[in-house]
């Protein structure tokens, strides 16, 4: 309530007073100017619970808001990592395959990298549950055990640089590179601690 309202209902007060005596007049001003004070107050009071409750509401779903998105956060971050994990483990399958199944043209034994049938199996399961491109698990399964009946396959180094860019896309890593087919994988080096 502000000034000019009450000054009107005092105002009114005083009007409507003939015959009163003074202390009945003074009487009558307070006790009008108190109710229009507490019925301002009381409004006012009844409108800062209502925004006090708006904003209490709007509190809570902000926060449930952010916990939702916290929990989605905290899952994509578990699965790229589940992802990546996945993708390298299954470069490093490769590399151990291709350790015993090809031979350098010039005959030099590549230097053998071993794995066990329960890390390409765990491999395998990481990366179907994670990766969404289906290309990517099946050149993995290609890779490892060979072409399906009746399918013609490429060289062992293009289905290399093909599933290493598969993994870069899948890991939004950026284009395709254009691998040279000759120096994809390498079966021994000259400073290898067996030479």
């Amino acid at each position: 309530m502000n000034s000019v309202e009450i000054k009107e209902i005092v105002e009114a007060a005083v009007k409507n007073s003939r015959g009163l005596r003074i202390w009945q007049i003074v009487i009558l001003v307070v006790i009008s100017g108190l109710s229009a004070f507490m019925g301002s107050y009381l409004q006012e009071t009844a409108r800062s619970s209502v925004i006090k409750k708006d904003v209490e509401e709007i509190t809570r779903i902000v926060e449930n808001v952010k916990r939702s998105v916290d929990a989605i956060r905290s899952a994509e971050t578990t699965k790229y990592q589940l992802k990546y994990n996945a993708c390298l483990e299954a470069l490093r399958l490769i590399d151990a395959h291709f350790s015993h199944t090809l031979r350098d043209p010039g005959g030099a034994e590549p230097s053998e990298q071993y794995a066990t049938t329960e890390s390409a199996r765990a491999c395998h399961n990481n990366l179907i549950l994670s990766c969404e491109d289906p290309k990517l698990i099946e050149l993995f399964s290609a890779i490892i055990f060979g072409p399906k009946s009746g399918e013609q396959q490429k060289p062992p180094t293009d289905l290399l640089n093909d599933f290493r860019n598969l993994v870069r896309k899948e890991l939004g890593f950026g284009t395709n590179l254009e691998l040279d087919r000759d120096r994809a994988w390498f079966g021994k080096v000259g400073f290898d601690k067996d030479r």
